[in-house]
């Protein structure tokens, strides 16, 4: 009797260990064929998401699976219907902790779903081409994991799409040198073609779309058949357009190989979305024929325009140039001119806020006090000059001529190039002509010991009349400048001091003093000046020396005279060789008494 009822409880046992397993194996089963249910479900979403769920606009946590049992962990594996698994693991102690994985990561193999499945019967391309791969297919399937770059969500992919986009602005760094052209195909062609997820990501992605390129290569265009093809609409504008929902609208136009007419009224249609417009001829002379085609065109949401000529070109600017263009444009507050000339009164140029004027053909002194009278509000000004400027600038009877006002100006940046190293000019009758009393921060670039001399005379001179001038930048200045008593009297107010491409040691020398002694104008007499008593951040970048002991030094003087450096900005390299001469004990006191910052 002992042997049989032990052998029946041994059966008993049997079946019920069997019933266990095949109940997991069912639970198992149910579990991939829910997540390939809703991998199929993403065939009817307009967008992707990262999880990889359809997109709704809407999420759920209700589960679908509540657990798999027989883990040897305690782990249970639960599925949201928002696209994402959670896995929930008992620790030693009985505590639950939850884990959650993008249904973009390989789980289960890989429960990546295919891009390509949201653009069914949106896309036109061929059913071979809107399918997931084979060797990925393949992939999924052996429980292989997918590539690292396969594996980063779509909003990841799409913020470093929407970074290469962009433009960057353009910086003449010599007068004469041309521009040169853009790159042909563009960012966004480029990634289109990379493969079949990145083009399906960026075509369903308006934002990537805002940025438009419109440009055409000399190669492209002996290609075209005739010349009707010239003047056809461009399909590559059509696209963006369309492609770009009703966002903001950032174009840059080259015109140099392209119709101006066919390709401005191609844009008239959505002139209402132009946020920034940048326009490119080859010369000064080719501006008038474009400016023309805009005559017509209502721009209310237009706030920045640029113009450049790919070549300089030394002469007077057209007559033909309008006196308006743009007919409406009641936002545009930023101009960007760039080796061109306009009418100086033209409509478009008025209740601007920031005018930038680089290497342009130079208006008369009644057309520049024009140009900011029509202006009161202006607030940043950038002047580059060169020989070409400063030759047509007239600068005889300077002090009969009456003062230009910029009442409201903040920003002021002077660039100087001479085609000849050896010329130079006087920008003291350059800065005669201007009236800022609300001047808050000077910028001078590409100046030279000259330059640097004789505007310390004359700030010098006039420092009551700038009482708000605080902030000084100097960028690249040619040579090694002087640096006494003379820069704190020009700029007594100082609260910052930005230094690039610029020898810092005399600078942190001048600092560790509270006072330095300062001859009279005939040199006879001699008094102490303070050093900047309201100085509270240094910048410092591109400095060959890299000298970091002055820098410690200049703050823990200024400690003691109690006018503490509350910010020291310093570039990588900065660091870099502070770390390599054994400099870092110096480097964690400056840490531990100013607030350090990477730049």
């Amino acid at each position: 009797m002992d042997l049989n009822a032990a052998s029946n409880l041994e059966n008993t046992l049997k079946r019920r260990r069997g019933r266990r397993n095949l109940k997991h194996d069912e639970e198992l089963t149910i579990v991939h064929s829910d997540l390939a249910g809703r991998r199929s479900s993403l065939s009817v979403s307009q967008r992707p998401s990262s999880s990889g769920a359809p997109y709704t606009g809407a999420g759920s946590s209700n589960y679908i699976v509540n657990s798999l049992p027989q883990a040897e962990d305690g782990s249970y594996i639960q599925t949201e219907l928002s696209g994402r698994i959670q896995l929930q693991v008992e620790d030693i102690s009985g505590n639950s902790r939850e884990l959650t994985r993008s249904m973009t990561a390989d789980i289960l193999g890989s429960t990546r779903p295919s891009i390509h499945d949201w653009d069914k019967g949106t896309d036109k391309q061929s059913a071979s081409e809107s399918e997931v791969s084979v060797e990925e297919e393949s992939l999924v399937h052996q429980g292989l994991p997918i590539s690292f770059i396969n594996q980063l969500p779509n909003e990841l992919l799409t913020l470093i799409f929407s970074f290469g986009s962009h433009l960057p602005q353009l910086e003449l760094r010599y007068p004469m040198t041309p521009v040169p052209p853009f790159k042909s195909p563009t960012f966004v062609e480029t990634v289109m073609k990379t493969c079949r997820r990145w083009r399906q990501l960026i075509k369903h992605t308006p934002s990537l779309w805002t940025n438009v390129l419109i440009s055409r290569s000399r190669s492209d265009l002996d290609r075209l058949p005739s010349v009707a093809d010239f003047q056809k609409p461009m399909s590559s504008i059509t696209a963006a357009l369309q492609r770009s929902s009703n966002l903001p609208l950032d174009i840059t136009i080259d015109f140099t190989h392209i119709s101006s007419k066919t390709v401005i009224r191609q844009l008239s249609a959505e002139s209402e979305r132009w946020r920034s417009l940048s326009i490119f001829v080859q010369t000064s002379q080719n501006l008038p024929a474009v400016l023309k085609h805009l005559k017509d065109i209502r721009a209310p949401g237009l706030r920045t325009l640029e113009i450049t000529a790919h070549k300089f070109h030394d002469g007077d600017f057209p007559h033909s140039s309008p006196d308006s263009f743009l007919r409406s444009s009641p936002q545009l507050s930023t101009v960007r001119l760039n080796r061109v000339g306009l009418r100086w009164g033209a409509s478009p140029l008025r209740g601007l806020t920031t005018l930038e004027l680089r290497f342009v053909i130079w208006p008369s002194h009644t057309e520049f006090q024009t140009l900011f009278l029509n202006s009161p509000k202006l607030q940043n000004l950038k002047l580059h000059f060169d020989t070409h400027a400063f030759t047509r600038l007239d600068r005889n009877h300077v002090s009969s001529r009456p003062l230009i006002k910029i009442p409201c100006l903040r920003t002021l940046e002077l660039r100087f190039i001479y085609h000849d190293s050896s010329s130079t000019h006087n920008v003291i009758l350059l800065l005669q002509l201007f009236s800022m009393p609300m001047l808050e921060e000077l910028t001078f670039k590409d100046f030279g010991t000259a330059e640097w001399c004789r505007s310390l005379v004359y700030f010098r001179y006039y420092a009551r009349f700038f009482p708000k001038l605080t902030r000084l930048i100097l960028d690249k200045v040619k040579d090694i400048i002087y640096v006494d008593s003379s820069v704190v009297r020009a700029f007594p107010h100082l609260t910052s001091l930005h230094l690039k491409g610029v020898y810092s040691s005399a600078f942190c020398r001048l600092l560790c003093g509270a006072k330095t002694q300062d001859l009279g104008a005939a040199g006879l007499t001699s008094y102490e000046v303070e050093v900047w008593p309201s100085l509270e951040e240094i910048v410092i970048e591109q400095d060959q020396e890299r000298k970091l002991e002055l820098v410690a030094e200049a703050v823990r003087a200024r400690q003691q005279m109690d006018r503490p450096l509350k910010v020291i900005q310093l570039d990588r390299p900065f660091f870099t060789k502070a770390e390599e001469i054994g400099q870092r004990t110096l480097l964690d006191w400056m840490k531990q008494n100013t607030e350090v910052r990477y730049i």
